[in-house]
């Protein structure tokens, strides 16, 4: 079967496109790295026992998302719209879809993640080289994964991995030290604080490939971008709460329990943290009454209108993924923000950046991977049992 839908996807794309295009909201939304003329832009305008999970909310997200999706594969942004398809959003998306795969076991899900997969493979600098958004390895690796499909992972060892290690990279020939300093150089000003968040997920990919030298310095980097998140200007400074999950959630994957204090003096939050016990609790604090998170912690008089579902998302991740790792219970925090985030679900199935705020294909996508997420851990007599995150095919 999966075979045949390989085959299929080669054939042509399935998905068609519809809906209009929404207005603008004012919620900053991280889109994952690409090059420095593509940076992250405003929105202005275990063991797993699925007959026990209702899956009704992943189906329906994953069918909105998938009714997004244009004939190329691709996505475009903010929503609902093919004008122009946007390679640096489709892992974040379509790990959305995978997560809810993981449990339907649905063909169609599996059929535009794999058009989603074609769509990145095609994906090239000028002089034909093989072009990598931050979230693309990851969402290569597990898509492999789940359409027994090598190509996708290849694709990430030889095109990505394989030039990062020979010094080879892009037409700038970066190694792995200097394509960092190239994302860290394209993160500085309103987006300094997605540094970490940037980072985190390359590191258990380094891992799964054994190149721990390069998981190393993506980890260097997780803490690098802690010292310099801000929280001081929230007008100009954005999105420090995904950019701190972002750190709990990768040094979660590197297993990194303890590190040299944060040197942050523009974020009191986490300056002179030095494990990540208290780093996961920092975050945890965040957390409102309801389950969310706002999307800045330095807001003076935060209201519902503050409240983001994808800082909520990748908080929610955090959360699970370190949860194993610390004497804190985070199920009653993690729990709570499920439930928000599932409170939030539309009934066409998509999300709003934020209570009552516009859709978003990448927020959708976040949003429906931290509820799988959540959905994937089993919990039996007040003892967690099996992975809490999805991501078992890259994981350490």
């Amino acid at each position: 079967m999966r075979e045949t839908l390989w085959t299929f996807l080669v054939c042509g794309a399935l998905i068609l496109n519809g809906g209009m295009v929404h207005a603008a909201g004012p919620h900053p939304i991280a889109r994952p790295f690409d090059s420095a003329h593509d940076m992250s832009e405003l929105s202005y305008p275990a063991e797993r026992d699925s007959t026990r999970i209702p899956t009704d909310h992943l189906d329906l997200g994953s069918e909105h998302i998938l009714d997004q999706q244009c004939h190329n594969g691709g996505f475009g942004w903010p929503h609902a719209t093919c004008a122009a398809t946007v390679h640096s959003i489709t892992g974040p998306i379509l790990l959305g879809v995978l997560g809810a795969y993981s449990f339907t076991q649905d063909a169609t899900q599996l059929v535009g993640a794999v058009n989603g997969g074609a769509f990145e493979l095609a994906y090239q600098y000028p002089n034909g080289e093989a072009r990598f958004p931050t979230f693309t390895p990851v969402f290569l690796r597990e898509l492999a994964s789940a359409s027994d499909n090598t190509t996708f992972s290849s694709h990430v060892t030889t095109g990505l991995f394989d030039e990062l290690a020979a010094g080879t990279y892009s037409p700038d020939d970066f190694d792995t030290a200097g394509w960092i300093t190239n994302i860290e150089d394209g993160r500085n000003g309103a987006f300094v604080n997605l540094r970490s968040w940037e980072f985190h997920t390359l590191i258990p990919t380094a891992h799964a490939l054994g190149q721990t030298g390069q998981a190393d310095l993506f980890e260097q980097a997780v803490l690098d971008g802690l010292n310099t998140l801000d929280n001081t200007d929230p007008d100009n400074v954005f999105s420090d709460v995904v950019g701190l999950a972002g750190a709990v959630r990768g040094l979660a994957y590197a297993r990194r329990y303890a590190f040299p204090p944060i040197a942050a003096p523009l974020h009191a939050g986490v300056d002179g943290i030095g494990d990540l016990e208290d780093l996961a609790a920092y975050l945890a604090s965040l957390q409102n009454p309801d389950g969310s998170w706002d999307w800045h912690s330095g807001l003076v008089a935060p209201t519902t209108d503050d409240e983001d579902v994808q800082t909520t998302a990748y908080a929610l991740m955090a959360l699970l993924e370190v949860d194993v790792m610390t004497a804190t219970d985070y199920r009653m925090a993690t729990q709570g923000a499920r439930d928000w985030l599932v409170s939030q679900q539309l009934p066409d199935g998509g999300f709003p950046e934020w209570p009552g705020g516009p859709e978003n294909t990448e927020v959708e996508g976040e949003a429906l991977r931290a509820i799988a997420a959540f959905d994937a851990t089993i919990f039996v007599d007040g003892f967690e049992t099996g992975n809490t995150d999805l991501w078992d095919a890259v994981a350490p």
